[in-house]
């Protein structure tokens, strides 16, 4: 038995870009046994993907749209930075 397929939509390709974002950032999907290392420049590609996104699809979203994309661009970019000094910090020296 398949399971529901949404209908296609413009939110739903938000949300699978934001998704493939949260898993490259560490965060556990509920599908997954394990959570695969955080990936900054994976998560940063699918964040800039949504960028694009934003920008070609302006004039064309509805207020819900447009409010959804906003805040999701905004949950992700703020997630990136938080990861982004630990991923900047040089390796000490090895002993």
């Amino acid at each position: 038995m398949n399971p529901a397929v949404p209908e296609a939509s413009l939110t739903a390709l938000m949300h699978l870009l934001a998704e493939q974002a949260l898993m490259a950032l560490g965060v556990p999907h509920p599908m997954m046994k394990e959570v695969p290392p955080a990936n900054p420049t994976v998560a940063r590609f699918y964040v800039d993907l949504l960028g694009v996104l934003k920008e070609k699809t302006e004039g064309s979203r509805d207020e819900a749209e447009t409010r959804q994309l906003e805040d999701l661009l905004y949950g992700l970019r703020m997630r990136l930075m938080d990861l982004k000094p630990a991923a900047d910090v040089p390796a000490g020296p090895k002993s």
